[in-house]
């Protein structure tokens, strides 16, 4: 989206505090399901558009999380799931690219 275009390299600001505060929100248990479905969409946004976006979110070992949403079976979590698979997918397309690329 044009916004995450425009913004995605304001998340180096404050040594990658917005980045951080999104994992801690997935970790938090008092999270709602709009929360963890915003944090997981915005961490894929961030994964996808920024260029050390997969490094900066596996130093903060946010995918384990990621992948323990998609597995919920919880029917409230209908959306978490939904943007956790997304999330995911960006995560797994970046690395499937650099390995294309280091060929």
């Amino acid at each position: 989206s044009k916004f995450w275009a425009e913004n995605v390299m304001k998340f180096e600001s404050n040594d990658f505090r917005a980045l951080k505060t999104l994992a801690l929100l997935l970790n938090d248990p008092k999270s709602d399901t709009t929360t963890l479905a915003v944090a997981c969409h915005d961490i894929g946004e961030f994964v996808a558009l920024h260029p050390l976006g997969k490094q900066k979110v596996a130093k903060l070992q946010v995918k384990e999380k990621v992948m323990e949403l998609m597995g919920s079976t919880d029917p409230d979590f209908r959306d978490v799931r939904r943007e956790a698979l997304l999330c995911c997918q960006k995560i797994m397309l970046n690395k499937w690219q650099e390995m294309e690329t280091a060929k």
